[in-house]
């Protein structure tokens, strides 16, 4: 009897940290497909529990057709876990559309497979870059300092002052 109880915690075990492992993600990809695969429920999660600044939404909102964003991730690496799943709650709550988000997965030696998102010469994941008329504005680094809709309003407030 307890053999048999030690090999059901043993397979409980094992099963419970296969299934909690994402899968590897890699270049171009949509809020979308994490949404819809089980093994991304960190970032439904996420999104569900992040309550934002309505303040500073409304102001991304207002400037939102001025702007493209950029957001280069890890999806292994825990920063990328806590950040993009804000960053996805604002970017809905803003109404900002989908093609001015371009998303792109790294692994963990921050090798995407995408040209164009090694173009933007980020060293540290995750990184979210504001881009207007093909040009960078700004980007925020790995953690916020305070909140995503913080850092991104503060950027295009310093965007729109030029």
């Amino acid at each position: 009897m307890r053999l048999h109880t030690v090999l059901l915690g043993c397979g409980l075990l094992l099963s419970s940290v296969t299934m909690g492992q994402s899968k590897a993600l890699k270049g171009k990809f949509e809020m979308k497909q994490l949404l819809s695969d089980s093994s991304y429920a960190w970032f439904h999660n996420g999104v569900n529990r992040y309550n934002a600044n309505t303040t500073m939404v409304n102001y991304i909102k207002t400037n939102k057709d001025k702007i493209q964003l950029v957001a280069l991730v890890n999806p292994a690496d825990e920063a990328s876990r806590t950040l993009l799943p804000e960053f996805y709650k604002v970017m809905i709550l803003s109404s900002v559309p989908e093609e001015s988000i371009h998303m792109y997965a790294v692994d963990n030696s921050g090798n995407s497979g995408d040209t164009k998102a090694d173009s933007y010469k980020v060293k540290k994941y995750p990184t979210i870059i504001v881009v207007r008329d093909g040009k960078e504005e700004g980007r925020i680094t790995g953690a916020a300092s305070s909140t995503v809709e913080d850092d991104l309003a503060k950027i295009i407030m310093k965007m729109n002052a030029k």
